[in-house]
């Protein structure tokens, strides 16, 4: 494997989507209802990681963050409908004029695969994805500390992994950082 040249990673959960009863319903962009799209309150958090990420005014909430240079989602496939990723972070994309999987498209189930493309970036890297494979990205990242959890809750759309890489040894500290976007988000992360 070559030597990571992406400075940081972080990673990101879609946004809030329908429970399994299908309510509150999904809404895709053009306002249509959509299971596989995210909830109203999931717009809401797309429309807030952009002030998250590239704040109109003033620095970013945290300084383990950094305005991404790269932006993967995870994409449609005939095994996984889910638009959610990519309607996650659409808005950011936009703001910061990136096209989305520049470097590969991805999609569920090729996990090791965009944790390589991400390593090969340039700059930071945000990845948007489904939580239950999120583990998996992260456990193809080289770390110099860790554990990484091992399951992401299924109630938690509110945290950022940070991977950043230390230049002496080639491998990724880690650390989450809680989003406080919205309410109800949680100032604690996953043990």
């Amino acid at each position: 494997m070559a030597a990571p040249t992406a400075k940081k990673i972080m990673i990101i959960r879609h946004a809030e989507k329908p429970d399994d009863k299908g309510k509150p319903y999904g809404v895709n962009a053009d306002g249509e209802e959509d299971k596989e799209s995210l909830t109203t309150l999931g717009w809401q958090r797309a429309g807030a990681l952009v002030a998250l990420f590239d704040p109109a005014r003033g620095p970013l909430q945290s300084t383990e963050l950094a305005k991404p240079d790269v932006l993967f989602a995870a994409v449609v496939a005939p095994h996984a409908k889910s638009e959610r990723p990519t309607e996650t972070i659409t808005p950011l994309s936009e703001r910061l004029a990136i096209a989305l999987n520049v470097n590969g498209k991805y999609t569920k189930g090729q996990e090791a695969d965009v944790a390589k493309a991400a390593l090969a970036s340039q700059g930071a890297v945000l990845i948007c994805w489904q939580h239950e494979d999120i583990p998996a990205i992260a456990g193809n990242i080289p770390l110099s500390n860790g554990p990484v959890p091992q399951k992401w809750p299924d109630d938690r759309f509110d945290l950022v992994w940070v991977f950043d890489l230390q230049s002496a040894t080639g491998q990724y500290g880690f650390s989450q950082v809680p989003q406080e976007l919205l309410a109800g988000d949680r100032a604690t992360v996953i043990s």
